[in-house]
């Protein structure tokens, strides 16, 4: 493993469950030399990456949070989506979600409420969350190529029970046959108790990307609402996927001008 790929690393172990390390802690996680961790904290101190906290640690610094504000100026796929979302949240009055799939996670990487929103959404900006349950992730899920399903399932064999769906990845795709076809997946309380979520995938030249979703209180979320909800939200897809194209096609033809 090369340096900057341990530089990576050490960046790497800052997560939501173990926010602070120290050198010396970093060091046996990594198994490197204490004098490696030092200097690999270092630079991160000096970018802004990290910076001490009230104890003897290091935490997470403003580099960071300068870092998203430039993803959400800048992320094509955000801001393309960002006024189908506002959109949707205005006439559903729920959440409006955007989701990549990352690391085999769903990552929720915009949302915009509404005023019937539900007061917990765990899709929070930032959070990764299972690809097995929920509409948000499921409308995922349902577009994986089969050779990648199979090796997800057959590796998170419990996680996969946990959610109530089959061991079997042939199963699992066939399971998800009707989101394909209608390109829409509805599921409720599957993540959040009385939430009703529906969504559908956002897919261009590479495969399925992310997904489109909207979360609103099941006790709404009945008869007509449901109904439009769902209709503006593939409609509202289906103009994202038509933009990201057509930005594709606006830089290629970019490219072959110069």
């Amino acid at each position: 493993m090369s340096s900057a790929e341990r530089l990576i690393g050490a960046l790497a172990l800052f997560t939501p469950k173990r926010p602070s390390w120290t050198p010396e802690r970093a060091a046996q996680a990594l198994g490197v030399s204490r004098a490696s961790a030092y200097r690999y904290f270092l630079l991160l101190f000096e970018a802004g990456y990290i910076e001490a906290d009230s104890g003897n640690g290091y935490t997470l610094g403003p580099r960071i949070v300068e870092l998203d504000r430039q993803i959400r100026l800048s992320d094509p796929l955000v801001q393309t989506a960002v006024d189908e979302m506002v959109n949707l949240a205005k006439k559903t009055g729920g959440v409006s979600l955007l989701c990549r799939l990352y690391r085999d996670r769903v990552l929720c990487v915009h949302q915009e409420r509404g005023s019937r929103a539900p007061g917990l959404v765990s899709y929070e900006r930032g959070r990764a969350m299972p690809l097995y349950r929920g509409a948000t992730s499921k409308a995922i899920l349902a577009f994986l190529p089969p050779r990648a399903l199979n090796a997800l399932v057959e590796r998170d064999r419990s996680e996969v029970a946990r959610a109530g769906l089959s061991a079997d990845g042939t199963a699992v795709h066939e399971t998800l046959a009707p989101v394909r076809e209608q390109r829409l997946c509805i599921t409720q309380g599957e993540v959040d108790p009385g939430a009703w979520g529906a969504a559908v995938p956002i897919i261009d030249h590479s495969g399925v990307i992310g997904s489109l979703s909207v979360v609103l209180p099941a006790s709404v979320a009945k008869g007509s609402l449901a109904q439009s909800t769902c209709r503006l939200l593939i409609r509202a897809g289906q103009h994202i996927e038509a933009e990201l194209e057509q930005t594709k096609s606006d830089r290629a033809k970019r490219r072959r001008t110069k």
